[in-house]
């Protein structure tokens, strides 16, 4: 028998929560915003909480005078923000495709609360009755609720092995974990990433296709297990990772084949990056990354220098004082000089 794993009594469906997950390989992200009352105006101390919804950590923190709130360091994925006032949830953003928030690394997402829109009484969460005890599975408990604890000692040794980079021990305590109960998605997910730390890319490709397994409706397992072929070399494999990744979430989907490009310019294959990084873009025209990244990849040549051209212009304009503003203003010069000034677009 497996048991719904829980944290202080709450049930769960197949996902560890209040767990601080390294399900995401790129970090970073931040969300921030500021919280109306009734009256329009700026409220202080309303609780804010912030849910990663592929491993359901969660996070809170409190709005100041001001109104405003922010969240940093927060790992690749989609998430689900919720204003709470006394206990109570008033209103929510990221639970609708449409109102998708999805964080990534360096990337800063706008989540505001105007209270003058939400309900005048916030819904009580409704109450559930236990179901009757069957005290013929009264042994049958025991042993589960035995194994659960163990998986979940050993599935919490595993993260805190994967803070510390020790990536061996995080790959035992995972499989230990596995042995326990093999139907939970993020203790594979997570072993998926520590072997992946360790260059053991085919059975990091295994461990995410077993979370896919389990859980197959969650775009950040494609992301991962995308990002991981690609590093083995396994470009096609990864291109449909991604694809299915676009299926699940169209926007979603921009991250994956922006880091789909990111190993393709790594190892050389700026024609095919070009590819993909326009795919990126075509999906997320605000990515002001890919367009910097796709000028690189179209730099390697006199004759595709007009478009790096462009490419790093428009990276400027999205982020002119970003990341990698200085090195796109050295490139602009450099090809500039080569190919003469250029036109306004």
């Amino acid at each position: 028998m497996s048991m719904k794993l829980t944290a202080g009594g709450l049930p769960l469906a197949t996902a560890l929560l209040f767990c601080t997950s390294l399900y995401a390989q790129i970090g970073g992200g931040s969300i921030y915003g500021r919280v109306l009352d009734r009256e329009g105006k700026p409220l202080q101390g309303a609780i804010v909480r912030v849910e990663h919804l592929a491993t359901h950590q969660v996070d809170n923190t409190k709005t100041g005078k001001n109104g405003g709130y922010s969240m940093t360091g927060l790992i690749q994925g989609q998430y689900k923000v919720t204003l709470l006032l006394n206990g109570a949830a008033v209103t929510v953003h990221g639970e609708s495709a449409g109102d998708a928030i999805l964080v990534a690394d360096g990337r800063e997402v706008d989540v505001n609360f105007d209270l003058r829109k939400a309900p005048a009484t916030p819904s009580p969460a409704p109450a559930t009755a236990p179901a009757a005890r069957d005290e013929s599975k009264k042994g049958d408990d025991k042993a589960a609720k035995k194994a659960d604890t163990e998986m979940r000692t050993a599935f919490n040794a595993g993260l805190a092995a994967m803070k510390e980079k020790n990536y061996e021990e995080g790959v035992k305590q995972f499989n230990a974990a596995a042995e326990k109960d093999p139907t939970q998605p993020a203790i594979f997910a997570n072993l998926g990433v520590a072997l992946s730390n360790l260059k053991k890319y085919d059975d990091s490709v295994a461990a995410f296709r077993k979370a896919i397994e389990l859980k197959s409706d969650d775009p950040a397992l494609f992301a991962n297990l995308s990002a991981t072929l690609a590093d083995a070399g396994k470009i096609e494999e990864a291109a449909k990772a991604v694809e299915e990744l676009a299926k699940l979430n169209p926007s979603f989907a921009g991250l994956g084949y922006y880091n789909l490009g990111i190993v393709l310019i790594n190892r050389g294959k700026s024609k095919e990056a070009v590819e993909t990084f326009s795919k990126a873009i075509e999906i997320d025209p605000k990515n002001a990354k890919s367009y910097y990244q796709l000028g690189l990849a179209y730099f390697g040549s006199t004759d595709t220098m007009p478009q790096a051209v462009s490419n790093l212009e428009k990276y400027l304009q999205l982020e002119p004082t970003g990341p990698y503003a200085n090195a796109a203003k050295q490139l602009l010069e450099a090809a500039k000089a080569q190919t003469g000034p250029t036109k306004d677009r």
